[in-house]
Formats: C-alpha cells, structure tokens, sequence
C-alpha cells in the first residue's frame, strides 16, 4: 500500500483516489498537481487490501473517496476503453452500495466526452478470466462490468459516513480470455513482478490472450490518462460538496 503526498499543502486531503495497481495511479500522479488535493492510493489488489487503504485515507481527511482504475467487461456494448461510472457496486450474498447521487451527477457530464456508462459494477473476489465466467456473471447480476476493489472501497466509506463514487475504464471486453494464472503478475503492493510475467511471455499458448490483453491495455491506459487529465481540467471533483440526492 503506499499514498502519495496531496497535492496541496493547504490542509486535509479533499479527494482520495484508490487504485489496485501502480499502473493505475500513473494518470493521476501525472495531473494531481493541477488539480488540487488529490490524495492517490495505491492499495494493492483485492478487497482486504482496499478496505485497508481506504479506511486509512479517511483517516488522513479525505472527504470522497473515488474507486478508480481498470475494469472488466460483463456487456457486449461496453468495448476496451469505455468509461463505467456505475450508480450501484453490487456484490455476492449482500445488499448493493449506492454511490453519492451528489458526486455522481458530476461526473455523468464526461458522457459529452466519452463512451460512458452507468449501469450496476459487480465487486468480484476473484479475476473473471474467461468469457464463460464473465458471462455467467452477468446473467446472475445485470451489472455491466466487474472489478476486485470497489465494494470494499465502499464500505469503508458507508462506515465513516463519507461519500464514495466510482471511475472504471474497461480493459478486457467480455469475450476476451485473460491469460491463466494473470493474478500472479502483480505482488500484494500492486506492482508487477517479473518472472511470472515471463514464463507467460515464453509460453506459446499464452501468446494469442497476451497480445490480446496487451492491445486491449493501450486503449484502456490511453483513456485513464484523458480521464484524469479532464478530472483536473474540468475540476468535476472540487469545490463545494454536492447535496446528496434521496437515497444516495
């Protein structure tokens, strides 16, 4: 887990970014300047670890925690790239989290920007790797994409009574295969190890999901950095919080 400095030494953090992955947080650190008190949390994959590095973040101030980084396709239409900013996090065996309608309406506007959806995210304890995972998923729970790290994220919000949105981009589009055993590449800090990242390389039946996935990364990356980069322009995630909507 590591957290970067807020950007501005005026006081508290406002806004605290958390990500699984170093490669996640690149985008954010690169514009966290302009953008004013961005905290960036870099927590490590999986629920215990997000949970972990969110509840330390509210313990540092923030006051909206935003779950942010890469996700899986579960819908056709949802293509690599496409931006989920989801007004529901469901999760198996548990009552859905709702996001803050006050915040999420702020971002509902990067729609005039990007291929932006809202539909129902899918808080998974493991990766999906197949398509026939990714679409058993979807037919179980309507949600339209899945990731490892937001129900956490929210819960740690709802305890401390803080607001909680989500940014997702889509990596891999439901009919992709992730190559086998990819959990195994990055370490518990969310960096990415080496060795067995190259045993993948050198398998020859790896290679068709590889390339794949790589090609599939370019895009999604492409658009976490115009993502961050319009957060900060446009300063969606500053300034007066919200009045939170019925419900929300």
């Amino acid at each position: 887990m590591s957290f970067d400095e807020p950007a501005s030494s005026s006081g508290a953090p406002n806004v605290a970014f958390e990500a699984a992955l170093d490669v996640e947080c690149v985008s954010l650190r690169r514009h966290a300047t302009r953008a004013g008190s961005w905290l960036v949390v870099q927590s490590g994959p999986g629920a215990a670890r997000a949970g972990l590095a969110a509840k330390r973040a509210v313990d540092a101030g923030a006051s909206l925690l935003v779950s942010w980084g890469l996700a899986g396709g579960l819908d056709a239409k949802l293509v690599p790239g496409s931006v989920v900013a989801p007004q529901r996090v469901l999760q198996h065996g548990a009552e859905p989290f709702v996001v803050d309608g006050g915040w999420h309406s702020r971002l509902v506007v990067l729609a005039d920007e990007f291929a932006l959806d809202t539909g129902d995210l899918l808080a998974a304890p493991a990766a999906l790797e197949s398509p026939g995972a990714k679409r058993a998923a979807a037919a179980a729970t309507h949600a339209v994409a899945v990731d490892m790290e937001s129900a956490a994220i929210a819960a740690a919000a709802a305890r401390a009574d803080v607001p909680f949105v989500v940014l997702r981009v889509v990596v891999d589009g439901v009919g992709d295969a992730l190559p086998s055993g990819a959990e195994q590449w990055i370490d518990e800090h969310g960096a990415r190890r080496l060795a067995p990242t190259l045993r993948a390389v050198v398998s020859l039946r790896q290679w068709r999901p590889l390339l794949t996935l790589a090609k599939r990364f370019r895009t999604a990356s492409s658009t976490l950095e115009r993502l961050a980069q319009a957060l900060a322009d446009r300063r969606l995630l500053t300034g007066d919080v919200p009045a939170r909507r019925a419900g929300s």
